[in-house]
């Protein structure tokens, strides 16, 4: 009995130790003594990107890089990209327009950079 008495006399003790409100002395106002910590915003060099993680590279890094390829190409048009492309038959009949396109996509990242991915946050 007496270890179950001294038991809840400590928890009781930190509890209220961990408890403790800072009070304002005018009004018995409680002030928020908690802060959070500063969010730094920082832009991604696409040039640097697009240089460091052209297919094939399985850098961890580069996979939003490589998502936006597979949604814009298919997976046709990547082997010829940034494969063997003459072995596709058909590399004589799109290869150019492929490249293009190619070209654009990375021109349109470099002046628009690259596109967020938005999270939900659920507690």
């Amino acid at each position: 009995m007496k270890r179950l008495l001294m038991a809840l006399a400590f928890g009781t003790a930190a509890s209220f130790a961990f408890a403790q409100e800072a009070y304002d002395n005018d009004d018995d106002v409680v002030v928020e003594t908690h802060t959070l910590a500063p969010v730094v915003v920082e832009g991604a060099d696409v040039g640097q990107i697009i240089s460091a993680c052209e297919p094939p590279n399985g850098a961890p890094e580069c996979a939003d890089f490589h998502e936006l390829i597979r949604q814009n190409f298919t997976p046709r048009e990547i082997g010829m990209l940034f494969g063997g492309s003459t072995a596709y038959a058909e590399y004589r009949t799109s290869y150019d327009s492929t490249r293009q396109r190619y070209v654009a996509f990375l021109r349109d990242l470099q002046q628009n950079g690259m596109p967020v991915v938005n999270s939900v946050y659920e507690e």
